[in-house]
């Protein structure tokens, strides 16, 4: 009896120990205020999708072998816990980010209607200056071809290849930048983000808003060949 609670302690510490990885990005990522660490994080994980779908394309292409089955441990079975873990994590840290934003407002809106519409000219969205600057900054300053190397039009264009949460959070953050300061009692201060934040989809309106384009063509053609 001793021995097989020993067994059983220890198989249920290999489980936590498994999970504890897990948990704790997790909630580092949760307790994340610096928006440059989640950016990078964000832009970390994307590559290391973009990669994944890139060689897994290319391994279908080059071969037709049967895929490797989950009930003995390979490589491929490694490389899906990964992907597994990068994804949630992807997701987690849009989420983070698009909730940093919310407070941000919901402070900022706050502070307004507490002061009777007194407006503070002198204070900046911090937030917002700094996830429209960590998302437009080249994620490779080696290249100076900038436009090819902004995270955001690359995530994109790459959307149909991110989990659906992480879709909604970005669909989410665009649309707060692009319009922040558009409306609220406190959109006189996030005007110039706002507007900074339009220019800059306007510029790059062949990588942006021709992707939204073409998703939507895509979409109007599924509908008329299903005869919806």
């Amino acid at each position: 009896m001793v021995e097989n609670n020993q067994a059983f302690g220890w198989l249920m510490k290999s489980a936590v120990s498994a999970l504890l990885p897990t948990a704790t990005t997790s909630n580092a990522i949760e307790g994340c205020n610096d928006v440059s660490v989640l950016v990078e994080g964000v832009a970390r994980d994307f590559e290391t999708l973009l990669s994944a779908v890139v060689s897994s394309s290319a391994a279908e292409t080059a071969t037709d072998e049967k895929s490797a089955s989950c009930d003995a441990p390979t490589n491929g079975c490694t490389e899906n816990n990964n992907n597994s873990l990068t994804k949630d994590n992807l997701t987690a840290r849009l989420d983070r980010i698009k909730t940093l934003l919310y407070e941000e407002r919901s402070a900022s809106s706050a502070a307004v209607t507490s002061n009777n519409g007194s407006i503070n000219l002198n204070w900046t969205p911090g937030v917002a200056t700094e996830v429209f600057k960590c998302f437009i900054a080249s994620s490779n300053n080696d290249n100076n071809n900038s436009e090819q190397q902004d995270l955001l039009p690359k995530l994109l264009q790459n959307l149909p290849s991110l989990p659906f949460e992480a879709r909604k959070s970005i669909s989410a953050i665009f649309n707060y930048l692009l319009v922040c300061g558009l409306d609220g009692v406190d959109a006189i201060q996030f005007a110039s983000v706002s507007t900074a934040f339009g220019a800059y989809v306007l510029e790059r309106a062949s990588s942006i808003i021709g992707t939204f384009v073409h998703c939507h063509d895509c979409k109007s053609q599924g509908k008329s060949e299903g005869g919806s």
